[in-house]
């Protein structure tokens, strides 16, 4: 009886600490996939050092460089706001696709995994808008100078 009892709690701690690993390893797994998430700075950034390296761009064309891809931005985020309607009609005709082949009880956890999807694209959106505030400000200041 007493070496039964010993076997008992030995695989339940077993089972309790290579529940903790795999809880610790998920974690980590997660938190690296989402750290190394790009943003549009992280390749602006990238292709234009890029461009400066192998190319030997002076500090003139650089700055013009700049100036052209904000222009690109800006004509690329009007075309996608003019189709924004129309994408976000058939979003929200996928929603219900999807709602109506979950359960009741299944249809709760969509609609969160929804909002964390929408609250991560807008921050998203409010970060490449403060960075393109910052860089309006230092073409500004560097065109006082």
């Amino acid at each position: 009886m007493r070496r039964e009892k010993w076997t008992g709690v030995a695989l339940a701690a077993l089972l309790f600490f290579g529940g903790a690993v795999a809880g610790v390893l998920a974690n980590r797994y997660y938190t690296t996939t989402t750290v190394s998430a790009k943003t549009s700075e992280t390749y602006r950034n990238r292709y234009v050092a890029e461009m400066e390296s192998k190319l030997k761009l002076t500090t003139a064309q650089v700055k013009q460089l700049e100036v052209i891809m904000d222009d690109t931005k800006a004509k690329v985020k009007a075309i996608r706001d003019s189709y924004k309607p129309a994408i976000l009609q058939v979003k929200n005709a996928h929603v219900q696709e999807v709602k109506s082949i979950l359960t009741v009880q299944q249809i709760p956890g969509y609609e969160q995994l929804l909002s964390e999807r929408e609250r991560r694209a807008r921050e998203q959106d409010e970060q490449e808008h403060r960075d393109e505030q910052r860089r309006a400000v230092e073409h500004k200041a560097q065109a006082a100078k």
